[in-house]
């Protein structure tokens, strides 16, 4: 059966890697996906102030956010390393103070693909431990395979569960979230801005790309979202990895229509159904015209929930998932 837009072309526009064989990948019939440009030279660093001392940032990629005082400045998620020069000279033009921290959300390129400039500018790289084993090692998958990161990328501190900084007069807690987008992920806490940025365990406006081949899960996106919805009140900031800042009504609507769809693939899969029948029961229906993108269509949405229950890993070729 032929998918819209295969799941090695989601992989390969994830990390920014173009390659021959995702441009063949026939056009999707969903909705565009923004956030993401190439077009390194003209890139437009927007910011949305959420409190004092701290603001959301965005250009291409991953969403930073960003907390500046007199201690020094900390990012989470420095995107595209491409998208470090606008991100400087957004930063500049806050006033903010030198950059000492850096944040990786997880492990992918755009979110982490800056560490190496501001490491080299001084800072100090954070993530969970398994970020910094998993970008340590090449890894293979049946969609591409990823050289391991230069050092100057690599986190130079990593933590396991949880770890506190205090900065700025800022309470920032990480805290190790259950195996969901990936085995790494971090959701980050300002505690007296009541802004939480979840990474990629949170995409608002598409489906969310479940990474089964490092280590994520569709189950424990369950966990996750909600120990942060318990976390959170009704004047929460909730930045999401990719899309508009949300608040706690529409990070628990992403993990019913999450669960709704989970459940209905889980049931299909109790009664023997192939991927291929799973298709055509349309899981996903009534979300597809607000969640389904050409970054992750109803198809690679569904694919990736039957990875996660069923342990299978499937052969991705462009246009045709087999």
């Amino acid at each position: 059966m032929r998918l819209q837009t295969s799941l090695f072309a989601v992989a390969s526009l994830l990390f920014a890697a173009s390659t021959g064989l995702a441009q063949n990948a026939p056009p999707s019939p969903w909705k565009k996906s923004t956030g993401f440009t190439n077009d390194w030279q003209h890139l437009k660093e927007t910011s949305l102030p959420l409190a004092p001392g701290v603001s959301l940032l965005h250009a291409s990629g991953g969403n930073t956010l960003v907390l500046t005082g007199p201690d020094g400045t900390l990012l989470v998620d420095p995107s595209f390393a491409q998208v470090a020069p606008a991100l400087q000279a957004k930063l500049k033009e806050m006033g903010a103070s030198p950059v000492r921290f850096v944040i990786d959300s997880h492990l992918h390129a755009d979110h982490s693909g800056a560490n190496g400039v501001f490491h080299t500018a001084g800072a100090t790289v954070i993530a969970q431990d398994n970020v910094r084993a998993r970008m340590s090692r090449t890894q293979v998958s049946p969609q591409r395979t990823t050289s391991a990161a230069p050092a100057d990328q690599l986190p130079t501190l990593t933590y396991d569960h949880s770890l506190h900084l205090y900065l700025d007069g800022e309470n920032v807690v990480l805290d190790h979230l259950h195996p969901s987008h990936t085995d790494g992920d971090t959701a980050v806490f300002l505690e007296h801005a009541n802004v939480v940025h979840l990474g990629d365990v949170f995409i608002n406006g598409m489906y969310p790309y479940i990474d089964v081949n490092n280590g994520g899960n569709i189950d424990g996106y369950f966990p996750a979202l909600d120990d942060v919805l318990a976390r959170t009140d009704d004047k929460s900031k909730i930045i999401p990895g990719h899309g508009d800042l949300a608040d706690k009504a529409r990070l628990q609507f992403y993990r019913n229509m999450l669960k709704t769809v989970r459940d209905r693939v889980a049931a299909e899969v109790a009664k023997g159904a192939t991927l291929e029948q799973i298709w055509a029961t349309h899981p996903s229906h009534e979300f597809d015209a607000e969640w389904a993108s050409d970054r992750i269509t109803p198809e690679d949405f569904a694919a990736m929930i039957y990875q996660s229950l069923t342990g299978k890993r499937l052969d991705y070729k462009p246009g045709l998932l087999r």
